[in-house]
Order: C-alpha cells, then sequence, then structure tokens
C-alpha cells in the first residue's frame, strides 16, 4: 500500500506539473515524507532514504524513475549547459494512468498540493541546496542511509523549511506525537483502566489543552474540546477506541492548520467544517460504551470524507510560505 500511494504521488506531481524533473520529483517525495514525519511522527511513504549529492533521495523512488514502467513514461533529453560543460540528461515524465486520489486522506492530499506548490518555480539546484541546510545531509556521506529519526527537525530547520514555503508548526506534532504513542498504549491495556494509569493520562490531556495554540487555531478549539471529552470518555469505557479517535483528531487538526495557514481560517466553509466535527466527536461521547473497536472507524472515515470537498478549494491556494 506504501508503495502503492508513492506511486500515485508521483502520478498527481506528473499531472500537476507535466515539466517536472526528475531531480524536483525526488524532493517532492522528501519533502512529503519529511513534512508527515514532524507532523504525525511517521513516514508517509515508509521510504528508506540516501544520502546523495544533491540531497536525501527515496531509494525505491528513484529506482522507480530510472525507466518507463506501466505507470509513467520516462524520457530522457540531451541538454548541455555552458561552452565547456558535459551533456546532461534531464528526466521527465507522462503519467499512464490517471492519479487515484482515493488512495489519500484529505490531509495527505493538501500535504502533497502545499509542497508542489513550495516547489514550482524553483531551480532544481536551490532546492537541492536547501536540502543541504538539514543535519539529515550534513551528518552523513554520500551513500549512508540515512535514519529515520534525523527526520525530527530543530527548531532553526522549521524555521527555514517555512520560510520556504514547507509548513511544518509545532502543535501539530506535539499533539499527533503525543497522542499516537498514549493511544497505542492504552488501546493494548486491559480494560478499564487502573484510576493511576487514567489520571495520568488525563494530565497529558489538560497539557495539550494548555498548549493549544490560541487564536491561531481559534476555529477548531470548540472541537478539539470535543475530542478531548470524547477521549476521556473512552479511556473509562473502552480503550480500544483511542487510536481511532486519535487518528481522526489528528488528521483534522493538521488539514484545519493548512487551512489556517492559507488564510482561510474564516471561510464559511472551514466553519462548516469544525462544526460538523464538534458534532461527531460529541455524537460519539454521548453514545453507550462500546464494545468492539470497529465501531469508531465510521467516525475516522466520515471525519475524513467530510474534508473532501474543502481540500480541494483550498489546496488550490496554498501559499509558498513567509516571506
Amino acid at each position: 500500500m506504501k508503495k502503492l500511494k508513492k506511486i500515485h504521488a508521483m502520478l498527481y506531481a506528473m499531472e500537476q506539473n507535466p515539466a517536472i524533473i526528475k531531480t524536483v520529483l525526488m524532493k517532492y517525495i522528501f519533502f512529503i515524507d519529511l513534512i508527515h514525519y514532524n507532523q504525525q511522527g511517521c513516514l508517509l511513504f515508509d521510504s528508506t532514504y540516501i544520502r546523495m549529492p544533491n540531497g536525501p533521495v527515496d531509494s525505491e523512488a528513484l529506482t522507480f524513475t530510472s525507466e518507463t514502467n506501466q505507470h509513467f513514461h520516462v524520457e530522457k533529453t540531451k541538454q548541455r549547459y555552458g561552452f565547456r560543460s558535459k551533456t546532461y540528461k534531464p528526466s521527465t515524465f507522462r503519467a499512464k494512468i490517471p492519479c487515484d486520489l482515493s488512495l489519500f486522506s484529505p490531509y495527505e492530499r493538501t500535504l502533497m498540493t502545499m509542497v508542489l506548490s513550495a516547489l514550482k518555480g524553483r531551480q532544481a539546484r536551490k532546492v537541492s541546496s536547501l536540502t543541504h541546510e538539514l543535519r539529515l545531509w550534513k551528518e552523513f556521506s554520500d551513500g549512508d542511509t540515512i535514519p529515520p529519526d534525523y527526520f525530527d527537525v530543530n527548531g532553526n530547520e522549521i524555521a527555514l523549511l517555512e520560510k520556504n514555503g514547507f509548513y511544518v508548526d509545532g502543535f501539530q506534532r506535539t499533539f499527533c506525537r503525543t497522542m499516537k504513542e498514549v493511544a497505542d498504549e492504552i488501546a493494548s491495556s486491559i480494560s478499564p483502566l487502573n484510576a493511576a494509569r487514567v489520571e495520568a493520562v488525563e494530565q497529558i490531556l489538560d497539557d495539550l489543552i494548555r498548549s493549544f495554540p490560541l487564536p491561531a487555531l481559534e476555529v477548531f478549539y470548540d472541537a478539539y474540546l470535543a475530542w478531548d471529552d470524547t477521549f476521556r470518555s473512552a479511556i473509562r469505557n473502552d480503550p480500544s477506541l483511542a487510536p481511532a479517535l486519535t487518528k481522526a483528531c489528528c488528521d483534522a487538526v493538521c488539514y484545519v492548520s493548512f487551512a489556517v495557514h492559507a488564510s482561510k481560517g474564516q471561510s464559511a466553509e472551514l466553519l462548516a467544517y469544525c462544526a460538523r466535527i464538534e458534532d461527531e466527536f460529541n455524537a460519539v461521547s454521548d453514545a453507550p460504551a462500546r464494545k468492539h473497536s470497529t465501531e469508531p472507524t465510521t467516525t475516522t472515515s466520515s471525519l475524513l470524507d467530510q474534508t473532501m470537498h474543502l481540500s480541494r478549494t483550498l489546496a488550490l491556494e496554498m501559499p509558498r510560505g513567509r516571506r
């Protein structure tokens, strides 16, 4: 599934920018994984990255884009730069099949579009130079495999990325990483949780409320509090619901942050979206205690479905970044 998503992410880039060359396409995959790791704590494509002269490269994507295949045509055009320069053969691509966007959540689709927007019009050399400023490239030699934990960027790197249009944001990273770890741990615990464990989890929830970025994400605050109430109910009644509830909120808070960053924080569509999410979480919280972990799947699915229309309109208007 991860490989298929990677292929269709590349197809999406080819559809949106038919002139995209291989170096930029490789950076597109890299920046998606980099931002996803920092917002949700894992690489979207589960890639293995190699340190190369022009920056970090997904070894599987590099191999896959080397020759024409069943998904896209690869064409190499001879070009010469300068009187004494060597002939260079940049690869361009033509999709053979359409991208299947149903493979991606609205957050993932908006992330792909944001990265493409940040890369638009940039020379491959400048994009490569940007990756050379990151610790994950500096601390390794050509050919080395880059450990995933090196994708965890620091404050200076976040500022550099956002200056160049790659929106990372700190609260998503804090919330998603913290709550995914907590949710996975308590979901595997014997139900009901003991009082001490419930108290410890609620302390984490209290800390997250205190760190919620107001007024920046005020549009999402009521929905977030509804999720918080629902999660507190789940840890008392059925901890197995925790991972699905956390995923739903994590995708939503990441997505809403993109929308707010695109100056759509008070749009009618976004306000309606957040109100709908709040209602969804309240409905789960008000329902009787559930016994089967499959029940929140409907909530997660519906939350993601609700973002589809909004994502299409907002994704086209993502800015290139803070100037």
